[in-house]
């Protein structure tokens, strides 16, 4: 997979780093500027990169204390699972998958927004074909409720995307669905905002996603009996996207930049913490936090955008809810 590379003039041409060490020094922090060197690097010679973007998030899982610890202001775990993701590396997979079992607070200290952004399309991007490790993720109640999201929305954009078959999420959807929602009665659970007992809102969302017209019936009893929160999802326009034609579903799930990461140069250069004088309500330093929500160009947050005011939550399920 070759990612688009950043236009350069003459003199940055002469300036591009030629080995590792360097490449991950220059990402290793914020320096105050976009490393765009460093990144046009690490696109152009992708084989000097990988074994050590692969390394730096194989012991991000294992020693997270090192980042979130030791070094706060740490950042090449955020540039190396964006830059596996647009290189589509499978390598990627496995480490990416080891730090969805972090606990949650570890997670959201090491990740901020880029759990909800980040991390479902790296995991998408990367996965060698096996849809069964983020079933198996997104099915476990003992996960962080939103690494089980991001399995889920992983296996929405391969499907999306067309790297998994519609037919195969559809059946797994349709079983994992049935065994939760029987969960639910049996225990006399009601869905709560992002704990395990919403896991079945989160699979209908993928529903919707993915316009499974087949289960709107099915969906609707849930919605009726109590089981999917509607005060973050709506029956009615449930059902509607739910009936969305598949082309349909894939310009407007794909749109706002939430497919596989392509252009990865421009995505990471709209990162805030290269825009720190764009939010007067911050001081600078906060404003440099690598962590702050990425800005989007779209004019419209989509209900399962991650929100704007960097909770980390999807936009239904925080400033959307009242919305």
């Amino acid at each position: 997979m070759t990612a688009p590379l950043p236009a350069l003039t003459a003199e940055q041409e002469a300036r591009l780093p030629q080995d590792w060490p360097t490449i991950a020094a220059q990402l290793s922090h914020y320096h105050g500027e976009f490393p765009l060197l460093a990144l046009a690097a690490a696109l152009r010679q992708p084989a000097l990169v990988i074994p050590g973007l692969v390394a730096e998030l194989a012991d991000c899982a294992a020693q997270p204390g090192k980042r979130t610890d030791d070094d706060e202001g740490w950042m090449l775990h955020l540039y190396a699972m964006h830059l596996l993701a647009a290189l589509r590396e499978p390598a990627a997979f496995a480490p990416l998958l080891a730090m969805t079992r972090l606990d949650g607070e570890t997670l959201e200290e090491l990740l901020g927004d880029h759990l909800t952004e980040g991390l479902p399309r790296a995991l998408a991007a990367t996965c060698p074909g096996d849809e069964a490790a983020l079933q198996a993720l997104a099915d476990d109640s003992q996960a962080y409720f939103w690494s089980r999201s991001a399995a889920l929305r992983a296996l929405a954009l391969r499907t999306l995307e067309g790297d998994y078959p519609r037919a195969s999420l559809l059946a797994w959807l349709t079983e994992a669905s049935q065994r939760e929602a029987e969960r639910m009665v049996d225990q006399g659970l009601q869905p709560e905002q992002g704990s395990a007992t919403d896991y079945l809102s989160e699979l209908v969302v993928t529903m919707e996603e993915i316009g499974a017209a087949e289960l709107a019936e099915q969906v609707a009893e849930w919605f009726e009996d109590g089981l999917v929160d509607d005060a973050f999802l709506q029956l009615e326009e449930s059902q509607q996207r739910m009936q969305r034609d598949w082309a349909t579903c894939q310009a407007e799930e794909l749109d706002h930049g939430w497919g596989y990461p392509r252009d990865i140069a421009a995505e990471i250069g709209r990162w805030a913490c290269f825009h720190p004088d764009e939010d007067d309500d911050e001081d600078e330093e906060t404003e440099r936090e690598p962590q702050q929500p990425i800005k989007r160009d779209a004019p419209k947050v989509g209900r399962n955008d991650p929100c704007p005011c960097g909770s980390g939550k999807k936009y239904k399920k925080c400033c959307g809810a009242n919305a």
